[in-house]
C-alpha cells in the first residue's frame, strides 16, 4: 500500500516524518526503497517505543499481537506529544489535512 502523505506540505512546515515498525532494519531498509520513502524508517524490534506511545497490538488472540498498530503522532520540539491517533484498522489512514491543522497548531 502507498502512502498518501504528502511530504512536501509536512517538509514545508519544517515536520520531520519518520515511520516506525517492529521489523529488522534490514527489512525496513528493504521496504523505504520497495515503496520509494523519502523519509526514515525506524526498526523498533525490541517493540519498546511502540508500547510505551501505546502503538503496539497487546491482544494475545489477535493475529497481529506484539506488531505495531497504524499511529500518528505529533511531537513538539520540546518532546511533548501534541496529537496522537492509534488506528485499529491498518488500512485505515489519517487526512493529510487533520495532521497538517495539528502541525499548524505548532507555531
Amino acid at each position: 500500500m502507498a502512502l498518501q502523505l504528502d511530504l512536501p506540505k509536512f517538509e514545508s512546515r519544517n515536520a520531520q516524518v519518520m515511520g516506525i515498525s517492529t521489523d529488522f532494519p534490514m527489512t525496513n531498509a528493504a521496504w523505504a526503497e520497495k515503496l520509494g520513502l523519502s523519509f526514515p524508517l525506524i526498526s523498533d524490534f525490541p517493540r519498546q517505543t511502540l508500547e510505551v506511545y501505546g502503538m503496539l497490538d497487546t491482544d494475545p488472540k489477535s493475529r497481529l499481537y506484539r506488531y505495531a498498530k497504524r499511529a500518528y503522532v505529533i511531537i513538539d520540539k520540546a518532546g511533548v506529544v501534541r496529537y496522537k491517533k492509534v488506528l485499529d484498522n491498518p488500512r485505515d489512514l489519517v487526512p493529510n489535512d487533520e495532521l497538517l491543522a495539528e502541525v499548524d497548531k505548532l507555531k
